[in-house]
């Protein structure tokens, strides 16, 4: 358990104020989060298999496949299209078509409202 010193010592880390009033209620606030935790700490979960979120949901993932512009792979057409299909630009031809750019970074103007 921490004492209010050690409580003290805390809050002038984190750059947190305490009223000398409250430490005490602190102190016990933060001792009684930590003895939860050592509750917690003495359930066998050795047959729990670790979970990052209780919803069962998994992320679904595709590797990404860059393909010539119009080109639709495994997705069917919505209908004809009106521009036929293009090559993508490479990197040095698409700078030539941008205002200002640093390396392979187009540069946009700073907008604050």
């Amino acid at each position: 358990m921490l004492s209010e010193e050690e409580i003290q010592k805390l809050a002038t880390l984190a750059r947190l104020e305490i009223e000398p009033s409250f430490k005490p209620v602190v102190t016990s606030h933060v001792n009684s989060i930590i003895g939860y935790v050592a509750r917690l700490n003495e359930i066998d979960t050795s047959g729990v298999e670790a979970l990052s979120h209780v919803q069962g949901a998994t992320n679904v993932l595709r590797e990404d496949v860059v393909r010539p512009v119009g080109s639709s792979g495994e997705a069917a057409p919505l209908g004809e299209s009106a521009v036929p299909p293009q090559e993508m630009l490479d990197s040095e031809a698409l700078m030539q078509n941008v205002p200002s750019h640093s390396g392979r970074f187009i540069k946009v103007p700073l907008i604050v409202e």
